[in-house]
């Protein structure tokens, strides 16, 4: 977004998305419960940020949610895998492609459906759901790239095992709850800026 930094509104969203990541990161507000496994919902400031404000704001929200989690796993490890996470390559690197591919699923989708009234609820929803599953899929994919042999040592499974649990439980409710989040506040966002996309 050209505008990003001469924009007041967009900025105050953008600092305001960060005060929340680190509140949902600092708290167990970060973890919803749901049943017998919990969905953690701290990426979905991220992904808000790339859909309402664009695939720039997006990027500097990833980065500073990659941040986040980096100095999180530094100072507050609670699993056998955050000290993993102190790495960059698996803490931020990650992060920084959620914001934009949840701007560019949205975008997307409202080019497919830029004649139907449920543009903007679509769009959103696919939106949020990409953005959770970028990551999902990245951190994954940095984890096995990078730390293959210690995430088995650690967790005392195969690589795959892992991988299929977590894609099964936790992944696809992340995938379905970031979706739902991110529709009431984007249609919200885009009544009050009036800046609906096209």
């Amino acid at each position: 977004m050209k505008n990003l930094f001469k924009n007041p509104r967009s900025l105050a969203m953008l600092g305001l998305m960060l005060a929340i990541t680190i509140i949902l990161d600092m708290t167990p507000l970060g973890m919803l419960p749901l049943g017998t496994i919990s969905a953690t919902i701290v990426h979905i400031p991220t992904i808000i940020t790339g859909v309402i404000l664009g695939p720039v704001a997006g990027f500097i929200m990833g980065t500073s949610f990659g941040i986040v989690t980096l100095i999180h796993a530094a100072t507050r490890p609670v699993t056998v895998l955050d000290p993993l996470f102190i790495n960059p390559l698996v803490s931020v690197l990650p992060r920084m492609f959620i914001g934009v591919v949840s701007y560019f699923a949205f975008a997307g989708i409202s080019r497919l459906l830029k004649k139907s009234p449920l543009k903007n609820t679509v769009s959103s929803f696919i939106g949020g759901m990409a953005g959770s599953l970028t990551n999902t899929a990245l951190v994954f994919l940095m984890l096995y790239l990078v730390y293959a042999k210690e995430v088995v040592e650690r967790l005392g499974m195969a690589f795959g095992a892992f991988l299929i649990a977590v894609f099964t439980t936790n992944a696809i409710a992340e995938m379905i709850v970031g979706g739902i989040i991110t529709v009431p506040v984007a249609l919200a966002y885009f009544r009050y800026s009036k800046t609906v996309r096209q």
